[in-house]
C-alpha cells in the first residue's frame, strides 16, 4: 500500500511541473491545491515553499512544517517573541538548566538533544543586549566611562600635554603622536563595548584553545571535538552573562570597575570548575587542577601576544623621530 502511494506521489510530482501542462486547466500555484487544513485536493498536502507533495507533518525537501498559514497577528506576536527567547525554544527555560544543572545541560546539547534548548550563540548575543539595558538603567560605568574617567585625571592629562607632539612611533613613514595612540586605544575599547557578544567570544576563544587541549581526554568525553568545546564556551559565557544580569540589581553599586563580568572572581572560577566537572566527567581535584591550568596557559598566551605586538611597536620606535 505503502508502496503504490509513493507512486502515486511521483506520478503527480511528474505531472505538476511538466512544462507542456502549463498551456491547461491545471493551475500550479501550491495555495490553489490546498483545502481545509492545509491539505491538496486529495490527501497529500503540497509545500509552500518547493511544491512538493507529501504526507506528514513536514516536506521531506525542504522541512518546511505542513501547518504554514498565512499571517495573522497572533503568528507576527510570536515571532517577534521567539527573536528574543520567548517560542518554542524558550530562553527562559535555557538559562533556567543553565543556573541549576549547568554540566548536564551543557552536556544533553553536545549529544544532539538541542530542540528544547535555545542557540547558544544567539542566546548570548541576546542576554548582552539585556545587560547593556540593565546597566545603563542602572547607572552602571562602561567600560568605555572607566577609561575616560582615568585619561581624564589631572596628571594624566598634563603628561599627555607635555607629549602631545611628541612622535613615539614611525610606521610606514607616518608619525604617530601620544594623543593619535590613545585615541585609538579609546575607539578599540569603545567599539568592544559596544559589541560585548563579539567580545566575551574572544574572550572565551583563548579558554577554548586550551580547554580542547586538557579536557580533550575526559571520562565522559574521550574524544571531544573543537566545535564542541567551542559551544561549550559560549554556553558558559551565557550563564556568566546571565548570572551578572541577575547580581547586578542585587549586590551592584554602580562603582564597580570590571572588563568583561561584574561577577567575583571566585564565583567565575566556582562556575567554571562546576561546569567542567559535569561536562567532561573528571574528579572535583582534578578539575580544579586542570581549571587553573587552562586559566595559567590563557594568561601566558595573552601576555605572549601583547609582549609580541610590543615588540613590534619598539622596533619601529627605534627609528622614530622626536618633534619639539
Amino acid at each position: 500500500m505503502e508502496f503504490i502511494q509513493n507512486i502515486k506521489l511521483k506520478v503527480k510530482k511528474l505531472f505538476h511541473n511538466n512544462p507542456n501542462n502549463q498551456g491547461s486547466n491545471v493551475t500550479t500555484s501550491p495555495l490553489s491545491w490546498r483545502g481545509a487544513g492545509g491539505e491538496a485536493s486529495g490527501s497529500d498536502t503540497v509545500c509552500l515553499n518547493c511544491h512538493t507533495e507529501y504526507i506528514g507533518n513536514y516536506c521531506p525537501s525542504c522541512g518546511q512544517p505542513a501547518s504554514t498559514e498565512r499571517f495573522t497577528v497572533k503568528k507576527a506576536l510570536m515571532a517577534t517573541l521567539e527573536v528574543w527567547g520567548m517560542g518554542n525554544r524558550s530562553l527562559p527555560r535555557t538559562i533556567w538548566h543553565l543556573i541549576i544543572r549547568p554540566g548536564q545541560m551543557i552536556g544533553d546539547y553536545l549529544d544532539g538533544k538541542r530542540i528544547p534548548f535555545f542557540p547558544p550563540v544567539k542566546m548570548l548575543f541576546v542576554l548582552c543586549v539585556f545587560f547593556a539595558v540593565e546597566s545603563s538603567w542602572l547607572g552602571q560605568k562602561s567600560v568605555t566611562e572607566q577609561l575616560t574617567s582615568g585619561m581624564n585625571d589631572e596628571s594624566f592629562k598634563e603628561n599627555l600635554d607635555k607629549n602631545k607632539e611628541n612622535t613615539l612611533i614611525m610606521f610606514n613613514g607616518k608619525k604617530v603622536s601620544a594623543e593619535e595612540m590613545m585615541n585609538y586605544v579609546k575607539n578599540t575599547v569603545e567599539w568592544m563595548d559596544q559589541h560585548k557578544a563579539i567580545e566575551l567570544l574572544c574572550l572565551h576563544s583563548f579558554f577554548m584553545l586550551f580547554a580542547w587541549g586538557v579536557f580533550r581526554k575526559s571520562p565522559t568525553r574521550p574524544k571531544s571535538t573543537f566545535a564542541e568545546h567551542f559551544f561549550t564556551q559560549v554556553f558558559m559565557s551565557g550563564q556568566m552573562m546571565a548570572l551578572s544580569i541577575i547580581y547586578l540589581p542585587i549586590f551592584g553599586t554602580g562603582k564597580e570597575d570590571y572588563a568583561f563580568y561584574p561577577l567575583p572572581w571566585w564565583l567565575l572560577f566556582t562556575l567554571f570548575v562546576w561546569d567542567y566537572k559535569y561536562i567532561f566527567g573528571f574528579k572535583w581535584r582534578t578539575t580544579i587542577r586542570k581549571v587553573i591550568l587552562i586559566h595559567f596557559l590563557s594568561l601566558v598566551l595573552f601576555i605572549a601576544i601583547a609582549g609580541f605586538i610590543a615588540g613590534l611597536l619598539m622596533g619601529y620606535t627605534e627609528n622614530a623621530t622626536v618633534v619639539k
